[in-house]
């Protein structure tokens, strides 16, 4: 709890308090601070019942119950807060009657259940303001949290057009394809219509932050069939993805950006090529991406800007049931994606 909170919540019952033994009823045979001991004990009762109301609430709007059945829930909480203080105090008062003839004359002026219609409605004006600032701070962290993830997207879209649409792989890729068109007309247009899904998925719905893992298979696939003119056989693809797998959501950019990583910094790089080994599951519901490509790692993890982007991106969308590692397997480096467990 908040300093802000607690500032308010014991202002707002120091207020009350004020009121009540403002507003209290002639009682002469009480002396005023007794009378002010027991306003002052009911402010209490009512500060510590509101926490439980507070942590009543919290329970209620995290189980997603609907509107009717929360404010019926609020009035009947309140109701019952409100008669629990009254008899909490009631019984405090019984206890110490005998010590002074004051405490008897205010026990007999106060009988139970006198205290409860003031407290009720202002335990139902507490919840109500209560749940009034914590909706609005929900949805202000809302839309702090929407405002992140799409900064990062963006950023992570900059990325992919700074890093995969390069001059460099354009110009392989066009070569290769003006290479086709006399050799293999069908296989050229083929190409054509792969770089301009790749070019599409690039330039537009980057406000997408989530997609499918069969949207991204999609473009991956696209991706290394381009890649394919200019490797060959260098670059032996494999894939194992269940069906399940392929409606779940995943960052944009997800798997793209760890195959792109893998030819880039793997098999790019030998002269010999390798494997490469995409691996998707969804075992008990826990999302699992797994890339897997022949080589070593050349750098330690984590030091990458488009690795480093979307860990970030996957605390965004999934907190802390989602991740990412890379890590090296005897001649095999292997990174892997998880959301909705931890590895």
């Amino acid at each position: 709890m908040t300093l802000r909170f607690w500032l308010l919540h014991v202002l707002g019952w120091s207020l009350f308090a004020l009121i009540a033994f403002i507003a209290r009823p002639s009682e002469a045979s009480v002396p005023d601070a007794l009378q002010f001991l027991a306003v002052a004990a009911v402010s209490i009762g009512g500060l510590l019942a509101s926490l439980g109301l507070r942590w009543l609430y919290r329970k209620v709007q995290a189980d997603g119950y609907g509107e009717l059945r929360w404010l019926g829930m609020l009035l009947v909480a309140s109701v019952l807060a409100a008669v629990g203080v009254d008899v909490a105090v009631y019984v405090v008062l019984s206890l110490l009657a005998g010590l002074s003839p004051g405490l008897a004359a205010l026990h007999d002026a106060q009988p139970m259940i006198s205290r409860a219609p003031l407290l009720a409605p202002a335990f139902i004006a507490w919840s109500l303001l209560y749940l009034a600032i914590s909706r609005q701070t929900r949805l202000a962290e809302a839309a702090r949290h929407q405002k992140d993830l799409q900064l990062a997207l963006k950023e992570a879209h900059l990325q992919r057009l700074l890093g995969h649409i390069s001059p460099h792989f354009t110009f392989n890729t066009l070569n290769n394809i003006r290479a086709l068109i006399l050799k293999d007309p069908d296989l050229a247009r083929e190409q054509i219509t792969r770089f301009a899904n790749t070019l599409r998925y690039q330039f537009t719905g980057s406000e997408d932050a989530l997609v499918t893992v069969e949207e991204e298979l999609a473009v991956v696939r696209d991706h290394l069939s381009l890649v394919g003119l200019q490797l060959g056989e260098r670059l032996r693809y494999s894939e194992h993805v269940d069906a399940v797998a392929l409606r779940r959501q995943v960052p944009r950019f997800c798997v793209q950006l760890l195959v792109e990583n893998a030819v880039k910094h793997g098999l790019g790089l030998s002269s010999t090529g390798g494997d490469l080994h995409v691996a998707i599951a969804a075992p008990a519901g826990v999302l699992r991406i797994e890339v897997r490509n022949s080589g070593q790692l050349r750098a330690p993890d984590g030091t990458g800007t488009g690795l480093d982007n979307l860990r970030q991106r996957l605390q965004l969308s999934f907190g802390s049931d989602a991740g990412l590692s890379l890590e090296e397997q005897g001649d095999s480096v292997v990174a892997r994606v998880w959301i909705g467990s931890a590895a």
